[in-house]
């Protein structure tokens, strides 16, 4: 067997639906003109083109795939990525060309070129490579070529073999290169090569193919412990039930389409009598005979000719009805559409349940535990996923840099992803603090402020972080700090003010020098009312009896026009 028709029997099996998933998520021409139907013998050729032509693709299942990507994706601000080579450290950060030469950071690279085609596929490679020290070429240039990245689609990775310890051994892969004109320079086609890589006791064993898969050059041996390219699998695609849906609602909304154009147009009718009709055909007969033409062409049947419009009229038998014009019920369109919006909500359903029935494949034990802590949809592990590739591509750089001593970089991705929008955590969590004040239970008050802190900061923040802030629910005496409810205790004596200040994070002792600080303000308030006590502070006034009956005395002079003296 030549080895451009060696395949794994999983590639085998899965080569028609990956065509399926691909042609999905891309949507446009390609997925409308794979998977749009003639409707059978009810519709010829030329109304299933012209139908065809005018048909969307409704691309929700897309949609749906880029929320659970950018979902990911805006956490990924969050990784902490330390140590490494210094190629490694300048190219993750975006310099000198980026991780690929194409100027994308490590977070780009991956949100960008690897993370749709992972969710979209199931699997996606990675291949890092290093241009070899070319004939002579000095050693100070070869230390300017640093490994870069590039990826393979699913379709590409041809056939894998991993061993007990679930390492790469041995990889077939398939390259598309661009064949230039010979008289232009320019790009005029392209062509497929293989690449078989081996791992073997002296190292990594390369071996090019051409198309036919005859071996182009010798093997070259490449100095390293591993094979150089990581397969990211999260086990299935999340389009796998999905698609099938967003292939009928293609061809319920071309049929609606069609319906809505066609049948956009009124049509005349009007009632008949027999009699009248037989009356009217003898007299056209008698006529006949008087003009040759017309007796020509009396056996020839057709439809009767009726002049309509609004300048034009019509005469009716007496006892029938007045003709007029009639459309087409708007019912089976109204129930259609109302089964499209039924089946969009669904296809959003679907992505979730995929997400939630990802197995974890290489989830540590610590993974686990926080995925016991409600880790949300699946989406940690696509970021456990993500975290273990990414690590095994630093590995193979630092390696590449310095095989005697590589500086391994450490990596670490956010334990914790969310579906939900800023707006929709606000809302849940103000609901939960609600349900949490109707009861009386200290601990369901904790246990909700957590899950309160967890929706509203729980994705902006460090595990270790969130953690503290449990930690500080735990040790609070008042779990709720609703300024409100907190204001009305306290006014009714039922919290004191120190306890009030506690639960709401102010420093130990500030009670007391806010009670001086109020006190020394109503002295000087009563200072400067003394003369109106019964408007001031009577509190404070010794004789407060006198300034009211002076304060009457002075108000009726006025009124009676005497005058104050």
């Amino acid at each position: 067997m030549s080895i451009n028709a060696l395949t794994h029997p999983e590639y085998d099996l899965m080569a028609a639906d990956w065509e399926k998933f691909r042609l999905t998520y891309q949507g446009g021409k390609a997925f409308r003109e794979k998977y749009l139907q003639q409707l059978s013998s009810r519709e010829d050729t030329d109304d299933f083109n012209t139908r065809r032509e005018i048909t969307y693709v409704p691309a929700h299942a897309k949609a749906a795939l880029n929320d659970i990507k950018n979902a990911i994706f805006q956490r990924m601000t969050d990784i902490n990525r330390k140590g490494g080579p210094k190629s490694y450290q300048v190219a993750v950060a975006g310099g000198d060309g980026g991780v690929d030469y194409n100027s994308n950071t490590m977070n780009g690279f991956i949100g960008r070129l690897v993370l749709p085609e992972m969710l979209s596929m199931g699997k996606v490679g990675v291949y890092i490579d290093k241009h070899s020290l070319s004939e002579g070429e000095s050693k100070a240039t070869a230390q300017n070529v640093r490994p870069y990245l590039y990826v393979y689609g699913a379709e590409d990775i041809r056939s894998w073999v991993y061993d007990r310890d679930n390492e790469l051994i041995a990889v077939l892969l398939r390259d598309h290169d661009y064949t230039l004109s010979t008289e232009f320079g320019l790009v005029g086609g392209s062509i497929e090569r293989y690449r078989l890589l081996k791992l073997t006791d002296k190292g990594v064993e390369v071996t090019f193919y051409d198309t036919n898969g005859k071996a182009e050059s010798p093997p070259a041996i490449l100095g390293l412990t591993r094979i150089p390219f990581m397969i990211f699998d999260i086990g299935a695609s999340l389009l796998t039930d999905v698609a099938d849906y967003q292939i009928a609602l293609l061809n319920i909304a071309s049929s609606d389409v069609t319906y809505a154009i066609k049948s956009n147009f009124p049509f005349y009718t009007e009632q008949f009598h027999p009699n009248a009709e037989m009356q009217t055909r003898l007299a056209d007969a008698s006529e006949s005979d008087s003009y040759p033409g017309i007796s020509a062409e009396a056996q020839i049947a057709r439809d009767k000719e009726i002049k309509i419009g609004v300048t034009k009229g019509r005469r009716y038998s007496k006892g029938l009805e007045r003709p007029g014009f009639i459309n087409p019920s708007a019912e089976p369109l109204r129930v259609s559409m109302e089964k499209q919006e039924q089946m969009k909500q669904e296809i959003r359903q679907l992505i979730n349940l995929a997400i939630t029935n990802i197995e974890p494949r290489r989830a540590s034990a610590e993974a686990r535990s926080y995925d016991e802590r409600g880790l949300e949809a699946g989406l940690s592990y696509i970021g456990l996923e993500l975290e273990y590739g990414e690590r095994q591509i630093a590995e193979v750089w630092a390696e590449y840099e310095n095989r005697t001593k590589p500086d391994v970089p450490t990596i670490h991705y956010p334990r914790k992803y969310s579906l939900r929008t800023e707006g929709e955590a606000r809302k849940e969590a103000t609901e939960l603090t609600d349900q949490a004040n109707k009861v009386s239970s200290i601990t369901f008050k904790r246990e909700v402020m957590k899950e309160v802190a967890d929706l509203v900061i729980g994705t902006k923040v460090s595990q270790t972080v969130l953690e503290k802030i449990y930690a500080e629910i735990e040790k609070s005496e008042v779990p709720i700090t609703d300024s409100k409810i907190i204001f009305d205790d306290v006014e009714q004596g039922i919290l004191s003010k120190e306890l009030a200040a506690k639960s709401k994070g102010y420093p130990e002792g500030d009670v007391k020098k806010a009670d001086t600080e109020q006190a020394d303000r109503a002295a000087r308030i009563a200072i400067s009312q003394s003369k109106a006590a019964a408007r001031g502070v009577a509190d404070l006034d010794p004789d407060p009896g006198r300034n009211a009956r002076d304060d009457k005395k002075g108000t009726q002079g006025v009124q009676s026009g005497k005058g104050v003296k």
